[in-house]
């Protein structure tokens, strides 16, 4: 999809932070969110994985001069395979199934940070 915006199954807000980073098992993986809520996100990758699969993600954001990151754990809830430029990647949407209150609060002020100033 070319639309980095792409709006999930459920409601949320449109926000487009940078890269993050999840993990399996004992693989880690990259990928770049096009789109997360208060509910999951929806990321870019080259990695082909299973619906109903549960990840843990780190997701990294600026917060002024420096980076921040809030950890998550997260299950695949869709999944649609594309080629972009020649590549095969799978688009992926993901709902959180376990978000420390910390966590939930860095998010939250995430969304809000980007109403203000999108990316």
């Amino acid at each position: 999809m070319k639309d980095e915006t792409r709006k999930m199954n459920y409601p949320g807000d449109i926000c487009s932070p940078p890269p993050e980073y999840w993990e399996t098992g004992d693989a880690r993986q990259g990928g770049i969110i096009g789109n997360i809520s208060e509910k999951g996100l929806w990321i870019r990758s080259l990695v082909d994985m299973y619906v109903g699969e549960e990840l843990r993600i780190k997701v990294f954001f600026p917060l002024g001069y420096k980076f921040d990151d809030f950890a998550v754990s997260a299950k695949i809830v869709g999944k649609d395979p594309c080629c972009d430029e020649g590549w095969q990647t799978y688009e992926y949407e993901l709902e959180f199934t376990r978000i420390s209150e910390e966590a939930r609060l860095k998010l939250r002020n995430l969304l809000k940070i980007r109403q203000l100033r999108p990316w």
